[in-house]
């Protein structure tokens, strides 16, 4: 009997020298979380550690690169739990390593992350380990036997979504009507408002939806929500100082979730906003005088020489607007004769008259009025047309 049980006991011990390692965990909390700029939110996610219990390394990997990305336990009961702090869908993986057969060259320093590269014959694996003593940081490729290693994955088991942008997270230009071959008049007051897409590069586009907010001074003039990363707006008038505030909030879009899966994790609130202070002023002025406040100081950039000669140079007449009033320009010969009139928000006149006919060189002279209850746009000049 005695040596039965010798025998017994033999068995299980080489059964537990051999017996192959089992890593495996589970998601605690919520798998969708949402990071605003600040951990206040749900950003933190917790894993349930069911691996093999034992004097092994737990070496967890949260997936999204950070510098805390890597977290390595010796106990079973230390569970994995990560910060998340990036837009993304993340796998999570944890390694049980038993490092009895490891160099004390590297056991002896501190570990700071495993990583399984493949497998090495038919009973063992090739990992590589870095490990730092106190003056350098060593990388060194090692062998182990299968049954002391073991591998569990979870792939995209973490979804973060993260409105949160560090840098602008829009932009805004004048809309420029022109191409290469066909310069146009500006619009001034009509800018492209647009996401910042360098900035804010979610990994799900469809599930975001954008609010806009203008404010003159303290006033709100215009609220407007859209799903498109893009958006044209005519500002209603000048304000080059202090400039409109536009305020630009990213939000989830709760229509692409059901009430259930953002109720339960807590992604109400997933919203980010940035304001930017847009001078807008009217280009109908030259540089140089454009910014008095005082409208009786500045001078017209109206052209007065065009060559509507077919080369595609200054084949047309045309002078900036500011894309909200209605401008009438009447042209006349040397003597007196009406040769052109048009009334438009874009003014523009390729040189024939109201007929389609050819205007001939020479100087021509124009009355330029708009529906601006200032009167701010009324002038006079004259056009030299060369062929």
């Amino acid at each position: 009997m005695r040596k039965l049980l010798a025998y017994i006991t033999i068995l299980l011990i080489s059964f537990q020298a051999t017996a192959q390692l089992t890593a495996k965990f589970t998601v605690r909390d919520a798998r969708k979380l949402c990071y605003t700029g600040d951990l206040t939110r749900n950003t933190t996610a917790s894993f349930k550690n069911s691996s093999t219990d034992g004097d092994y390394w737990y070496v967890w990997n949260f997936g999204d690169g950070s510098a805390d990305s890597i977290m390595i336990t010796k106990k079973v009961s230390d569970n994995g739990k990560h910060e998340y702090t990036k837009d993304g869908l993340y796998t999570v993986s944890l390694l049980v390593i038993d490092p009895s057969d490891i160099s004390t060259a590297i056991t002896d320093n501190k570990i700071l992350a495993a990583e399984y590269l493949s497998n090495y014959g038919s009973d063992s694996v090739k990992i590589v380990i870095t490990h730092k003593t106190s003056t350098t940081t060593s990388k060194d490729t090692v062998h182990i036997g299968k049954n002391k290693f073991a591998k569990y994955s979870m792939n995209n088991c973490i979804e973060v979504f993260s409105p949160y942008v560090s840098g602008a997270n829009f932009s805004y230009e004048i809309d420029d009507p022109s191409s290469e071959d066909n310069k146009a008049a500006l619009e001034s007051f009509v800018y492209i408002l647009s996401v910042n897409e360098e900035n804010f590069q979610p990994h799900d586009k469809d599930v975001w939806t954008y609010y806009w907010s203008i404010y003159n001074d303290k006033t709100p003039i215009a609220n407007f929500h859209i799903d498109s990363t893009e958006y044209r707006y005519t500002f209603p008038k000048e304000n080059y100082d202090p400039g409109y505030t536009v305020t630009l909030q990213i939000a989830l879009d709760s229509s692409k979730f059901d009430a259930y899966e953002i109720e339960n994790n807590d992604l109400q609130a997933c919203v980010a906003s940035q304001s930017i202070k847009i001078k807008v002023t009217d280009y109908f002025f030259t540089d140089s005088s454009r910014t008095e406040k005082d409208f009786e100081d500045r001078e017209n950039a109206i052209p007065n020489i065009f060559t509507p000669n077919g080369d595609n140079e200054n084949d047309v007449f045309y002078f900036n607007t500011n894309g909200v009033d209605v401008f009438t320009i009447w042209i006349y010969n040397n003597n007196g004769t009406l040769m052109y009139k048009q009334r438009a928000k874009t003014i523009s006149w390729t040189g024939v008259d109201n007929s389609g006919h050819d205007c001939p060189s020479g100087t021509y002279y124009y009355v330029v009025k708009s529906d601006n209850k200032n009167k701010i746009h009324n002038t006079a000049g004259f056009i030299q047309l060369f062929r």
